[in-house]
């Protein structure tokens, strides 16, 4: 149930003169993919008028948005502060587009604006992301854009600079991430502390963070309203991530990090999951995760029930997912309700991915495979479990070998630790990991079984191979269906040097890849665009 309005604050809302009339009239341009706000604001005196128990945060506000070629969206608002409601709009195809908005408010209700969607100017925006129909264990985006996820971990990115408009700490680090081939970055919406390093153990520890997400505290917190700073600031990071072209997969709730959420099925968690939406999925580079550690909520149906309330309210469709459900994963309990499989394994990385490939024909990220130290050693830790930066990138190849992706984890980043300053080998082993496999054709490739006598086959056979090492190891390769003899060359995936292996006709082709790589990590690539 909502919070009934007293008469004060409906009689200052029926005296409410919309700011998207006089955006109308200024003949407002819109880029394509481009979230934009338009605003309805009350009069000056509706903010005073306003008494317990009235709330602005649940005036049901929405809008019918109609676009070229009989385009029709339906997008929920929100109270943004200071007597304004928005609406934030991101046009998804060029031309003229038209507003009318919707609610029980008589001055909110049947408002009208028009803008005008132009072409997109970003050369790192490529619209929505989308499992793509012929190739459903691969994405693309809406101008056919082909995408190599290669994921980052940061949950907490947002506590960084919450007192500063200019994101003077996220925008440098951002480059960073993407100056180093990642591409998203899995973050909360909101997270409060971690159960291995508690309170605030130094100035890089961002538990409890600087700001809360709801009006209170966490320990008494009011549910009904929200902080606008933190949202303000949140958008904010949410745009310096689309501006780069970097995915953000936005885990909606976490189970593990010490946050009190509203009631499971209360208006409260209603009007949560609905003001996610309403901020964010205007956002083409959004994703929503239902949760990190969903297998800690047992409720199935509030599960099940949270997925079809999204999948309902959010007008883009964007792509879903719920995190590391296995069990529930593995007996379909969300094949018709996600996009794609987000999971976590720690062992056995190739034979979970292939078993889990299997299971549908849908992407699969391991979002969670191992845990880079600091710059210490193994004794350097945020989390209990570490990793050598080798062992951690020796899976990611394991993994997309196995025809998924993955994630990366920094111990002093991925969780209310960031210590952004940190450049630890992990980044420069990924950024070589991304650059082998953007001179592929990865999307044509499947991993294959019976081709190579040593490590893993990614192939499209007669086209393309990849062969991926654990060592230096003389092995064979089998080529069928070449119509001419395929260009090979041996990789190192921890320097990015590449050298030449000669051509390979169809045949048993006998290789061994350089003596002084030693007993490193080594990749073949046979084929593809280099012929």
């Amino acid at each position: 149930m909502r919070t009934r309005l007293t008469s004060a604050v409906l009689i200052t809302l029926l005296a409410m003169a919309p700011a998207a009339r006089d955006a109308r009239a200024a003949g407002v341009q819109v880029p394509r993919w481009q979230p934009h706000d338009f605003a309805f604001k009350a009069a000056a005196a509706a903010a005073a008028a306003a008494a317990p128990p009235s709330n602005p945060f649940q005036v049901d506000f929405s809008a019918d948005i109609a676009g070229p070629n009989g385009v029709t969206l339906k997008l929920p608002g929100f109270y943004d502060g200071d007597g304004t409601w928005k609406l934030r709009v991101s046009p998804t195809t060029e031309g003229a587009w038209t507003i009318t908005t919707r609610s029980s408010i008589a001055g909110l209700n049947n408002q009208k604006a028009s803008f005008t969607a132009v072409a997109n100017p970003s050369k790192q925006v490529h619209g929505q992301l989308r499992v793509d129909r012929e190739r459903p264990h691969q994405f693309v985006y809406d101008d056919g854009t082909r995408y190599f996820p290669l994921g980052y971990e940061c949950d907490w990115l947002w506590a960084l600079d919450a007192n500063e408009p200019e994101l003077k700490t996220i925008h440098p680090f951002l480059d960073k991430l993407v100056a180093h081939g990642f591409n998203f970055i899995i973050l909360n919406a909101y997270a409060h502390d971690t159960s291995w390093r508690k309170g605030k153990t130094d100035d890089t520890d961002f538990g409890p963070p600087p700001m809360y997400a709801w009006e209170g505290s966490n320990d008494a917190p009011d549910h009904a309203r929200f902080n606008l700073a933190f949202w303000k600031h949140y958008d904010r990071v949410m745009e310096a991530m689309r501006r780069r072209g970097i995915e953000a997969h936005l885990l909606m709730k976490v189970y593990n990090k010490q946050v009190k959420w509203p009631a499971r099925g209360s208006a409260e968690d209603d009007q949560y999951f609905r003001w996610l939406i309403a901020r964010y999925a205007a956002f083409p580079n959004v994703q929503w995760d239902f949760a990190k550690e969903a297998q800690y909520e047992k409720d199935m149906d509030y599960k099940l029930g949270r997925l079809r309330f999204v999948r309902a309210n959010d007008p883009y469709k964007r792509l879903l997912t719920i995190h590391d459900d296995r069990a529930n994963y593995d007996r379909g309990a969300f094949n018709e309700l996600v996009d794609y499989r987000s999971d976590q394994q720690h062992k056995q990385w190739r034979e979970s991915m292939l078993d889990h490939l299997k299971q549908r024909a849908w992407p699969v990220i391991n979002t969670e495979f191992g845990y880079e130290h600091g710059p210490g050693g193994m004794r350097d830790k945020t989390y209990s479990h570490v990793q050598p930066p080798e062992e951690v990138v020796r899976r990611a190849w394991e993994v997309y070998l196995a025809g998924g992706s993955g994630a990366y984890y920094y111990t002093h980043t991925a969780w209310d630790v960031l210590r952004t300053q940190d450049t630890p080998p992990g980044y420069a082993y990924f950024k070589h990991l991304r650059a082998f496999f953007d001179g592929t054709e990865y999307w044509r490739m499947k991993p294959t079984e019976g081709l190579t006598s040593e490590g893993y086959c990614l192939a499209d056979a007669g086209r393309e191979y990849v062969v991926f090492l654990n060592g230096d190891k003389p092995f064979t390769l089998k080529v069928e269906g070449a119509s001419e003899p395929l260009r090979a060359q041996w990789y190192h995936p921890l320097t990015g040097e590449r050298r030449d292996a000669g051509r390979l006709d169809n045949g048993n082709a006998e290789l061994k890849p350089p003596a002084e790589w030693g007993q490193s990590l080594v990749a073949l690539h046979v084929g593809g665009k280099g012929g």
